[in-house]
Order: C-alpha cells, then sequence, then structure tokens
C-alpha cells in the first residue's frame, strides 16, 4: 500500500514540474508567469495563473490589469475595461504607484478604440494624466502661452532660443491630445498642445546630445555667446538653429535619431505645422514645412526629406499650394 501512495506522490512532483504548477507559490510568481505565457500568446494558460494570483491575494492591481490585458488580447473589450477600471481601484495597493499611469493609458487606449461615443472618457483620463505633470497649473498655463506667443510671432528657433521645458510621463497623453484635438477642429488647443509636445522633445534631444558634444551650440555665435555664457542655444539667423540642430543629429548621433522617430518626431512637427496655419500663422508654418524638405536652391525644386517620411511628402504639398485637412492629421 505504501509503494501506491509512493508511485502516487511521484506522479503529482512530476505534473507540477511540467506545468508548473504549485499550490505554494506566491502570488508574484503566479503573476510573472501569467505574463510570460501572454508573450508567447498562451491565452488560456496565462489567465489561469493570473486568476490564480487574485484568489491568493484580492487586491492585487498588477494582475487585474493583466487579466485585462488577456482578454483585450482576445477582443473581449468589456471585460477589458472592467479589468482596468478594477486595477485603479485597487491602485492604492500598487508595488508602484507610478504604474496607475500605465494603466490608464491602456483604458485610456481601448475606450479611443471603441466607439466615437467612449472618446470622451478616454480624453478625460489623457487630460488627467497630464494635469498630474502641471497641465492645469496656472504657472504651468502662462507658460504655455508665453511659448505660443512666441512660436507664433518669432518661430521655432527663437522658442528654443529661449526655452527648455522636458516633458516625462505626460508626453504621450499631450500627444494624442494634441491629434484627438486637430481631428475634432480645434485648432487653437491643438497648437497648444503639440507646441508643447515639439518643446518638449527637443528639449530632450539638446540634452542627450549636448551630453556626448558638451561644447555643442545650437549654432555659435561668438557675440551672443560672451553676453550668455550659461545659453545652450545660439543661432544668428531664422533657418539655421533647429535645420541644423536635426542634420547633426541624423548624420552622427544614430541612437538620438531613432529615439526621435520611436517618440513620433516627425508627425508632431508636422502636426505643429498644419495648427499654426490653421490659425493664421502662414509664414511660420512655412519654416516648418521646409524643415522637412529639402530645397535647392538652384533648381527650386523641393524633396521630401527621408527622414521625414510621408511628413515630408506631406510638407512638400502644402509648400506648393497650402491646405487644411478635415478631421485627420494626413489627407
Amino acid at each position: 500500500m505504501y509503494q501506491k501512495y509512493f508511485y502516487l506522490l511521484i506522479f503529482l512532483l512530476l505534473i507540477v514540474s511540467v506545468y508548473g504548477i504549485s499550490a505554494d507559490e506566491p502570488a508574484w510568481i503566479l503573476l510573472e508567469k501569467g505574463k510570460a505565457e501572454l508573450e508567447k500568446r498562451n491565452i488560456t494558460e496565462s489567465l489561469d495563473f493570473l486568476l490564480q494570483a487574485v484568489e491568493l491575494n484580492p487586491d492585487y492591481p498588477e494582475a487585474e490589469y493583466w487579466i485585462g490585458r488577456v482578454y483585450e488580447a482576445q477582443g473581449q473589450a468589456v471585460l477589458a475595461e472592467e479589468q482596468y477600471r478594477r486595477a485603479i481601484d485597487r491602485s492604492i495597493y500598487l508595488r508602484v504607484p507610478q504604474d496607475r499611469i500605465n494603466i490608464e493609458y491602456r483604458l485610456a487606449g481601448l475606450l479611443l478604440n471603441l466607439d466615437t461615443s467612449r472618446k470622451a472618457e478616454a480624453l478625460s483620463l489623457l487630460y488627467g494624466i497630464a494635469d498630474k505633470e502641471g497641465a492645469s497649473n496656472p504657472v504651468t498655463v502662462s507658460l504655455e502661452h508665453s511659448y505660443l506667443d512666441l512660436i507664433t510671432t518669432e518661430g521655432i528657433d527663437d522658442l528654443l532660443y529661449l526655452y527648455r521645458d522636458e516633458l516625462l510621463f505626460s508626453l504621450k497623453a499631450r500627444r494624442i491630445l494634441a491629434e484627438e484635438s486637430w481631428n475634432e477642429g480645434h485648432y487653437r488647443s491643438s497648437l497648444l498642445q503639440s507646441t508643447r509636445v515639439v518643446l518638449s522633445l527637443l528639449t530632450t534631444s539638446t540634452i542627450r546630445y549636448r551630453s556626448s558634444h558638451p561644447d555643442w551650440r545650437f549654432d555659435i555665435d561668438e557675440e551672443k555667446d560672451r553676453l550668455n555664457p550659461d545659453r545652450d542655444v545660439r543661432y544668428p539667423g531664422n533657418s539655421d538653429g533647429l535645420e541644423d540642430l536635426l542634420n547633426r543629429i541624423y548624420s552622427s548621433d544614430g541612437i538620438l535619431s531613432d529615439w526621435l522617430e520611436s517618440e513620433g518626431f516627425w508627425p508632431q512637427l508636422y502636426l505643429l505645422s498644419i495648427s499654426l496655419y490653421a490659425e493664421g500663422y502662414a509664414k511660420i508654418a512655412e519654416s516648418l514645412w521646409h524643415l522637412m524638405v529639402i530645397d535647392n536652391t538652384v533648381t527650386g525644386e523641393l524633396t521630401p526629406r527621408p527622414e521625414a517620411g510621408r511628413w515630408g511628402q506631406l510638407s512638400r504639398s502644402q509648400l506648393r499650394e497650402p491646405f487644411i485637412s478635415v478631421g485627420s492629421i494626413s489627407p
């Protein structure tokens, strides 16, 4: 009889070793197993592990969130939304409080992909993320209107000459809000948001570029350098500042150029340009379109800048005959 139980025990141990199941495993191990199975597209196995994690720890927002990810992968948007909201409701228990923002981004993205009646909820979440980084703070509001006044009167080089302002976790929210504002025909809001996004991307770019080129100046002007030794932006005219920086980045800093691509710099620059045009700042908009094309001064031919892709092609079209796309950034 004992031999029978011995063989039964061996069998159970084999099951555990093969399938990775153990009643003694802590919830966080089950969570990691669930995430790993989802990455391998093993949906059923992933859900099993995650449900076990929640059963062991009812206040486990990370597991609730990943259950939502499983449902979303299955195309079950209603269940996914419910799980994301459960995770947000339990966010006080998050091991990393910052993860709440990631959950809010996921929920907002889900809602934006549903019917248009859910868009307002999604935008509310995104505005909430922006507010967490001071979007509604009176100081921030005043500063952003200063950015707007400068770019609409002097241009982007003057904006970069005077200001550095880097967004962190709210950059993605601002980027989405800028595009959604344009799609809804709210061009002033689109201009405000896209100005902020582009300034942030270029702020990060200048910081990163200068970290590896400590003697770099935007466009060195010896007289201005002597008067303002702490400034890191120097340019002698209206066309050399940002154009020179982009040429430097794309010719000598592959890591930084890849980062710009990953953050959607060119579509954001294009959105800024058409927002300026829609609000009546045609000359400033034209200066941005010229940044996205190569202008042959001999033949007068305009060639889309390779790095700008389709946004360079659209900029060339804009320079030939400006237009406003309704309901979309591109026609």
